[in-house]
């Protein structure tokens, strides 16, 4: 019991928390019960492929929370009519894409993230981020704001949704003046549920996004721009994602960066 309540105070406790109400409110109008499938192809891959890793690597069984929340995010976004084996793929995909793209310090890219860029090229699969309530009416978007600005605030990554969110909905603003037929849907569901969602629970990932508020003023207008650019090019469903994934792919070349500079620096001390 205790390891419950302790595991309910974490951030990604919390985080299970609010999937689970966003599953409460969507599952009914996307499928209902018949989204077990999906969900169990999602979830239980992910979940076996991070526990099996982590006991070898450790020599000692962890519940794979990590894993259990990728496979929710891509159970989330992928199609509610989606086949049940292209969710199994994917959030496959996303832990072992984890476990081998990364430094020796942590995981480079947003597994979800990479792993649904990765499924429609594969699969053709469809991204409807319908666990975003972007099907529902829009008094239930004051849900994912709510529980979304509580769990950023928990992470103390405000300054990095603030920057996403006002750069992205501002640049699509300025492209509207000029035509804006080519981006009158972005104002629209599901496009603003599927940005609030992304930024809320994606760019927030504590692995691959930064702590430092400046690095997180700049990290949020990358992924912002990134998108916004990649959805005017003629991307697709995953211009989103693609957003992440460049600013992740930024950071991690930050992060060696100054690692190296840091490194020098102590050589020059011993040295000296």
């Amino acid at each position: 019991m205790r390891a419950i309540v302790a595991s309910a105070r974490t951030p990604k406790g919390q985080l299970l928390a609010i999937f689970a109400v966003l599953l409460a409110l969507a599952a009914p109008s996307a499928g209902g019960l018949g989204l077990t499938a999906n969900l169990a192809a999602a979830i239980v891959p992910a979940v076996v492929i991070d526990a099996t890793w982590m006991a070898i690597q450790a020599r000692r069984w962890r519940f794979p929370t990590s894993a259990l929340l990728s496979g929710l995010i891509v159970f989330f976004i992928l199609s509610a009519a989606e086949s049940w084996l292209v969710l199994a793929w994917t959030s496959s995909f996303a832990i072992l894409a984890k476990r081998i793209l990364r430094t020796e310090r942590e995981h480079i890219f947003n597994p979800a993230a990479l792993a649904l860029v990765w499924a429609p090229i594969a699969f053709g699969s469809g991204e409807s981020w319908w666990g975003a309530l972007g099907d529902m009416p829009k008094i239930w978007m004051v849900v994912l704001v709510v529980a979304g600005a509580w769990l950023t605030d928990r992470l103390n990554k405000l300054p990095l949704v603030l920057t996403f969110l006002a750069a992205y909905f501002a640049l699509f603003t300025l492209v509207s003046f000029v035509n804006p037929q080519l981006v009158a849907e972005m104002f629209r569901e599901p496009f603003v549920q599927a940005a609030l969602f992304l930024a809320f629970f994606m760019l927030t990932d504590p692995p691959t996004s930064p702590n430092r508020y400046g690095d997180q003023v700049w990290f949020g207008l990358m992924a912002a721009v990134s998108a916004c650019l990649t959805q005017l090019l003629w991307a697709g469903q995953v211009y989103l994602l693609i957003g992440v994934l460049v600013a992740n792919a930024a950071l991690a070349a930050v992060r060696y960066a100054r690692r190296q500079r840091n490194t020098a620096l102590v050589s020059a001390r011993v040295a000296s």
